[in-house]
């Protein structure tokens, strides 16, 4: 039987894209949606780290514009600052400033509601696309409990699909779900390191940067568990946004904002801050980590039942890797359709389709806040000495050659490992370390120019 129908629970930017994805290769979409969405760009209580930073890496852009060609124009066309991220944007981390070096690539900076907005009016204009505003609270099942039908929703009917997606993100109650009909949860790994975001939205006087840089961000680090940010986003707007590691929340009161922007690695953010015009309130989120669920490992699954964005991996969101890894996987989906639109299969297909790319960046994030002491990781090592020696060693030759820069940047920007892997990035590391170099990049007062 080939894929006639699909019903998505969410209609946040996973489950857009995921109707993106099926989009060609079935007749009726139905996204099953709690909020009342805005017919302009504003936040939606679904969302609640909606009004903090967001930017979409290059891999999110590929991906996107894979399933929505010139998604990325449109971007532009909604206002959005386009950044050439490891030269325009200052980035101040454990070890000094990282490698200001061009690429000729770009990051897409805007505020989340107006990046939504885009990414919506472009599905919501598909002509097998609509939107049943509802919430689901079940599943239904076929009477043998060996494939998902349905969605239980919240007014008592049931929106039926061949294909039934959850894209509810971090609140997903799909373990619940399953175990009403006796399947077992998938494993679970967790890194909690307790991340914490106070947000304002600013306009910047023309002199606030240096020549050529667009943002500085002071990442926090074992060393320093309070940082801080001021990045592009839309239409003239800046985001200044105190960020904190291992309950290090920065306070949404004036004073204590400022305060806990002065305390990070650079103090560059803060005074950029003073020179702002504050625009909205302070908002904070908080949430306490990066959750992989390994739904494609389960040896009995129901057929017809697919998983997608922060349902199967939440993300800490400091990275800015949640949006970029939706898309990613909503690209799986649709390769794997394209591939064979059967619906026997299909759902496991597209779930193990996905593995590579969540993989990558959960291991990132475990390379990354796995060196916070007091981190707990459940169901999954903390990285060895030598491994969190060999990150600190590319992060430090990082802040001086371009080529080890880019490589870093690529990686973090595209999921690619492959420019880290080559031969001249090997022999770089050894000589740096055969020679006993140290960062020269570390004053916190003084942004570097461009590298190379």
């Amino acid at each position: 039987m080939r894929l006639d129908s699909v019903v998505i629970a969410g209609g946040g930017i996973a489950g857009l894209l995921a109707a993106a994805a099926v989009g060609p290769h079935t007749q009726h979409i139905t996204i099953i949606e709690k909020d009342d969405l805005p017919a302009e760009p504003a936040p939606r209580p679904g969302v609640p780290q909606g009004r903090q930073v967001h930017a979409l890496l290059g891999a999110g852009q590929d991906a996107m514009s894979e399933l929505l060609p010139g998604i990325v124009e449109d971007f532009a066309a909604a206002g959005a600052r386009m950044v050439d991220s490891p030269a325009d944007l200052a980035v101040f981390g454990r070890f000094g400033w990282a490698g200001r070096v061009r690429s000729g690539t770009q990051t897409v900076m805007m505020r989340r509601p107006v990046l939504e907005h885009v990414v919506r009016s472009r599905v919501l204009a598909l002509p097998n696309v609509i939107v049943y505003r509802s919430a689901a609270t079940g599943l239904s099942m076929s009477d043998d409990r060996t494939r998902v039908i349905g969605l239980q929703l919240l007014d008592g009917t049931t929106a039926e699909g061949d294909l039934v997606i959850d894209a509810t993100g971090r609140v997903s109650k799909s373990m619940d779900w399953l175990a009403d009909f006796g399947y077992e949860a998938p494993a679970e790994k967790e890194m909690r390191s307790h991340i914490g975001y106070a947000t304002v939205e600013v306009r910047l006087p023309d002199d606030a940067f240096d020549d050529g840089v667009a943002g500085v961000l002071a990442h926090p680090h074992p060393g320093n568990c309070r940082g801080a940010a001021v990045v592009p986003a839309d239409n003239g707007i800046y985001l200044i946004a105190g960020l904190g590691m291992m309950n290090q929340d920065p306070p949404r009161d004036l004073d204590g904002f400022m305060a806990h922007l002065d305390a990070a690695p650079s103090p560059i953010v803060g005074e950029i801050a003073r020179k702002a015009e504050f625009l909205t309130d302070i908002v904070t989120y908080r949430v306490r980590g990066s959750r992989r669920r390994m739904w494609e490992d389960l040896e009995r699954r129901p057929e017809g039942y697919l998983l997608i964005g922060d349902a199967v991996m939440a993300f800490n969101p400091l990275y800015g890797q949640g949006m970029s890894v939706a898309a990613c996987e909503a690209v799986a989906l649709s390769r794997s359709v394209s591939t064979d639109s059967t619906v026997a299969g299909l759902a496991h297909r597209a779930q193990a389709a996905m593995k590579d790319v969540i993989d990558t960046v959960f291991a990132m994030a475990v390379s990354t806040d796995g060196a916070y002491e007091d981190a707990e990781l459940i169901g999954v090592p903390r990285p060895s000495p030598e491994d969190v020696n060999a990150g600190a060693l590319l992060s430090q030759v990082a802040t001086d050659d371009p080529e080890v820069a880019l490589a870093v940047k690529r990686y973090a920007h595209h999921f690619d490992r492959t420019d880290l892997r080559s031969p001249s990035i090997a022999d770089k590391l050894a000589v740096w370390q055969a020679d006993g170099r140290k960062v020269v990049h570390d004053n916190p007062l003084i942004i570097p120019g461009i590298i190379g």
